[in-house]
């Protein structure tokens, strides 16, 4: 069972606690908990329909331009076409951790205006 969240803190403490869970930032846009190859992992999912154009080419222009910082996010479409930005989730998480691995996928998207007021960065 996923649970659907309506704030950034009661996210944050079901993804500590090892939880599926769902906050959704905007309409189209949520932060979830997703598995991928045996990882449990921090994802930005982005509806389809959400995207424009060019912000997927975008999103791997700025992936590959600056491999360093993105090192650890993964970009790809899933079943239902939605553009993911997974993270892994390190051993030991916390808000500062998840608020900069969110950053970091909402700057990747090129959607960092989503972050101003609910991360702290």
């Amino acid at each position: 069972m996923t649970f659907q969240n309506a704030d950034k803190a009661q996210f944050y403490a079901d993804v500590v606690a090892g939880r599926p869970a769902i906050w959704e930032i905007a309409t189209g846009i949520a932060f979830c908990t997703r598995r991928e190859c045996l990882d449990w992992g921090l994802a930005l999912q982005v509806d389809w329909h959400r995207l424009a154009p060019s912000q997927l080419g975008e999103a791997l222009g700025r992936r590959f331009e600056d491999p360093e910082r993105y090192n650890e996010y993964f970009l790809f479409l899933d079943s239902r076409r939605e553009c993911v930005v997974w993270h892994c989730l390190p051993g030991t998480i916390d808000s500062a951790t998840l608020d900069d691995i969110s950053a970091h996928q909402l700057q990747l998207m090129g959607l960092e205006h989503l972050g101003e007021g609910l991360l702290r960065h």
